[in-house]
């Protein structure tokens, strides 16, 4: 059943009005969070009503202000990039790629009917009659019909009804009935405008949306950047963006006092990242690159009652918002930004960190282990330092040389056969983390194995229980590490060194193992999510868990 459409124009010009939106930093104007982009920007994407019913069609002005075009009643839509695509079940619309995930093909073939509509509604009305659908592209209404996968199919089709062969530029984008090949609607703004779907008829309802089956806020914009897929942006108020961040970056069950500390390092992490992915169309992403955004699914009374509460505060330094960067949890302290990723910042500055511990059985990574053995420490060392222009041999040694002041790793060093020492120290020492899959920068390394039957014997009497860590000058002159097995010349000739033990010197029950303890989860700069949990559970407020993560800020 067809259902009804309602025509319902912007008061500014249709065309001209559509110009890209310049972000600025303490804008209270709605946001643009984007879902999906570069590598998981879409082919087509679904949206269906949980909160209010149908949808609004229009595009953006260069103030954000919604200008409407049309609208549907429909629960159920998709928008899909106007090439041919095939519908699939589970993954929406997607590109014919040799094999198709259902024969529902939407083809980017139409034929433009011979009419000229002065407006949504007659465009409407004539497409009722044909079996067509509404089009508007670069400012022109249009009618069409039909999406044919080859230009032959729209020909023959055009000829039967006189119409003529229309397909759009790479930035179109159709929108269609969910799970048909159905097009109920048809955008062509250029690379200058793009689509927005707003949910609801009015706007007396907050109306939710589900999307990639999380439930969110707001309108949704379609863009196809450089006329590639779909790059999906959700648009909502600020303040509605940081009461679903909360939810996703702590739980909502947490002290309030902790859950407005997030809300106030939220507010200004998105202000001092706009811009970030500037070439993509929005101010923000969704992701950990940026901080957790995955809608309101999570919220509830306490993340909207921090977020309204703190509402407009952010932190400041010197009359500067301040970086507000924050992680899970320190181990007991956290770190100077120059020793993670370099650069001087003085209020992210490493701070002793007395509350963690009174909540440690609460924190996941508070005491943790993580173990390789020598073989599987140099195959991931070796290369890493090896692609990057260090001439080294296997590694045989890891160890740490350095702290900080705050108790966290400063400076590690690798040994490799050759005997040669290569040092790390800072924001290079800090990169290890990633390299070798730590949860943080607080740990110690125990080198343990290497057993052997027996000792060695050294010259002047003494003897020895392992090779580990022995070195001996080669016949080049070489420095190099004696094996499990060194094979050496004796008084009686050459031969593996003896043991007293009478049992054959250097077996051994094994390879070595490196034991690596650590605290804390995260990059350690800035607030300890934990930290704030536990210190609010102290009694402390926002604004004293704020100013002793990041000593010298003012909130206001």
């Amino acid at each position: 059943m067809r259902k009804k459409w309602v025509a319902a124009l912007c008061a500014a010009a249709l065309f001209l009005s559509c110009v890209p939106y310049a972000s600025a930093a303490g804008t209270e104007n709605d946001i643009l969070v984007g879902l999906a982009y570069g590598s998981t920007a879409l082919d087509g994407a679904n949206l269906k009503n949980s909160v209010g019913s149908g949808y609004r069609f229009g595009y953006l002005d260069g103030n954000r202000n919604f200008c409407e075009l049309g609208r549907t009643e429909e629960t159920d839509i998709s928008v899909a990039k106007t090439q041919n695509v095939y519908y699939g079940t589970y993954q929406g619309y997607t590109s014919y790629s040799g094999s198709i995930t259902s024969n529902i093909l939407v083809g980017c073939w139409h034929v433009r009917l011979p009419v000229t509509p002065g407006s949504f509604e007659e465009a409407q009305a004539a497409a009722d009659v044909n079996g067509g659908f509404p089009a508007w592209i670069n400012g022109e209404w249009q009618v069409r019909a039909g999406a044919y996968g080859t230009r032959a199919e729209a020909q023959a089709a055009a000829d039967a009804v006189g119409g003529t062969v229309s397909g759009t530029s790479a930035y179109g984008v159709s929108v269609i009935r969910t799970g048909t090949a159905s097009i109920l609607f048809q955008f062509d703004g250029g690379e200058e405008c793009s689509l927005t779907v707003k949910p609801g008829l009015d706007d007396t309802q907050s109306t939710v949306i589900w999307f990639k089956g999380n439930r969110y806020y707001g309108a949704f914009q379609y863009q196809r950047v450089n006329g590639g897929a779909l790059v999906v942006s959700n648009l909502l108020p600020l303040e509605d963006y940081i009461n679903c961040v909360i939810s996703r970056e702590m739980s909502s069950s947490w002290p309030l006092e902790a859950l407005k500390a997030q809300a106030v390092c939220a507010r200004n992490f998105y202000e001092t990242n706009l811009g970030k992915h500037k070439a993509y169309g929005f101010d923000i992403c969704a992701t950990t690159d940026c901080q957790a955004y995955y809608g309101m699914s999570e919220t509830n009374e306490r993340t909207a009652r921090a977020a309204a509460e703190t509402a407009g505060l952010r932190a400041w330094y010197q009359g500067e918002l301040a970086e507000t960067y924050y992680f899970s949890s320190s181990g007991g302290g956290t770190e100077d930004v120059r020793n993670v990723w370099g650069g001087s910042i003085p209020y992210l500055c490493g701070v002793v960190d007395p509350y963690e511990a009174a909540v440690s059985d609460k924190i996941t990574y508070w005491d943790y282990t993580t173990t390789f053995t020598a073989s599987e420490l140099n195959a991931i060392v070796q290369p890493y330092l090896q692609s990057r222009g260090y001439n080294c041999a296997a590694i045989v040694d890891f160890q740490v040389t350095e702290r900080t002041p705050t108790g966290n790793v400063k400076s590690i060093s690798f040994t490799d056969s050759n005997g040669k020492v290569w040092p790390f120290t800072q924001t290079a020492a800090s990169n290890f983390r990633s390299v070798l899959g730590l949860k943080s920068i607080r740990y110690t390394v125990t080198k343990s194995g290497e057993s052997t039957g027996g000792v060695y014997y050294t010259t002047g009497g003494g003897t020895l229980s392992s090779m580990n860590g022995v070195y001996a000058v080669r016949g080049d002159g070489s420095v190099g590490a004696l094996s499990a097995n060194p094979y050496v010349i004796t008084g009686s000739g050459t031969g593996f060194l003896p043991a007293p033990t009478g049992e054959t010197s250097g077996t051994t029950d094994g390879e070595a193992v490196y034991t690596i303890h650590s605290s804390g989860w995260g990059h350690s700069v800035g607030m300890s999510q934990w930290g704030a949990y536990a210190m609010a559970q102290q009694g402390k407020t926002f604004r004293e868990i704020l100013t002793f993560y990041y000593p010298g800020i003012e909130i206001y």
